[in-house]
């Protein structure tokens, strides 16, 4: 296997491994595109949960080369597929009893496992789906996103016709507030950034606000004086945790959700005050089909997202540019990587 590793915060460097199918029922996946989120320039730039080095790339996709015998049942050599971002351990308490859904150490490509910025990978059956053909690579690059924000639906419990604040328009919240939609809901998009507003509009978002001193008294005009009872914040906004509590009613359903944990703040005075209800979402573990379906579906639109793409042996200078100037514009901090060669 070949690939680009970070060594250090701020050093990236070629790598080759070898890597050995260890048992049965593994694929070999050439890996074709990688996509590369803020999460994986914070690890470029530094983060002291990372232990180096660490191959980058969150997302792959790619086709099926080699399978492991008779027990690789489904997969074929040719197969366009997803690799799993988020695995299960395997080994903690919850694991051990079976509560895979609740294990308390995941493994997170490129986080503290290798990321998919590499020529392949081998993977276990059950850690890699198949890309019907209505699904190109283009879109299997947000299956990630979507299945997060599958999750942060079910989490909000989200009901037909509910409001709900997003606070932070990112590409996840844009997609966030689109399956909000397609359920039936109604997303109200809070970002102070203007052309995430406007990417938002481009993708049917109906409600976009910019956070200034008057969005509480917008959100009330669009909730009939109610503001609203499920607010979800972003880990990845460039927004204050106040806003997203300003703008929940009491009693509200507030979620935090994101492909990172960064040291935010939260205001307890005002969540005590309003009996606010915290839950949180940080991965997409066990949601990939579900995203695959939804995208099959043509419920999101990706196509309004231009995300810059690379060919594999342009990457280290790209990558060290946008690791040094990491953007909250929706789509300038990540980076698709054709891989054709390292």
């Amino acid at each position: 296997m070949e690939g680009l590793q970070i060594t250090a915060p701020g050093a990236i460097s070629t790598t080759e491994k070898k890597e050995l199918f260890e048992n049965s029922s593994s694929v070999k996946v050439k890996i074709t595109k990688t996509l590369l989120i803020q999460e994986d320039f914070v690890t470029f730039c530094g983060d002291p949960r990372v232990n180096y080095p660490i191959i980058p790339g969150r997302v792959g996709i790619g086709k099926v080369i080699e399978t492991s015998g008779d027990n690789a049942f489904g997969f074929e050599r040719g197969m366009s597929v997803f690799v799993h971002p988020v695995t299960n351990c395997g080994k903690c308490f919850e694991c051990a009893k079976g509560d895979f859904k609740h294990c308390a150490n995941f493994n997170v490509a490129g986080k503290n496992v290798d990321g998919f910025l590499r020529d392949f990978v081998i993977a276990e059956n059950d850690c890699v789906s198949l890309l019907p053909p209505s699904v190109s690579e283009t879109e299997a690059l947000f299956i990630d996103h979507v299945a997060v924000s599958d999750r942060v639906v079910d989490a909000i419990n989200l009901q037909k016709g509910e409001h709900v604040v997003i606070v932070g328009g990112d590409v996840l919240g844009i997609i966030l507030a689109q399956l909000i939609i397609y359920y039936q809901g109604v997303p109200i998009l809070v970002d102070n950034n203007y052309k995430n507003l406007e990417l938002a509009k481009n993708a049917g978002v109906y409600h976009t606000l910019f956070a200034d001193n008057k969005i509480e008294k917008a959100v009330a005009e669009l909730t009939g004086a109610r503001l609203a009872g499920k607010v979800v914040y972003m880990t990845g906004a460039n927004l204050n945790t106040d806003i997203a509590l300003k703008l929940a009613s009491n009693n509200a359903t507030v979620c935090l959700a994101g492909f990172g944990s960064p040291n935010i703040r939260i205001n307890f005075n005002t969540a005590l005050l309003k009996q606010l209800n915290f839950n949180c979402v940080t991965n997409s573990f066990g949601r990939y089909d579900s995203a695959i379906n939804i995208l099959a579906n043509k419920a999101i639109d990706t196509d309004v997202f231009m995300i810059k793409t690379i060919k594999s042996e342009q990457a280290i200078p790209v990558i060290c540019d946008l690791g040094k100037n990491i953007s909250y514009n929706a789509c300038e901090s990540m980076l698709v990587v054709e891989n054709d060669k390292f």
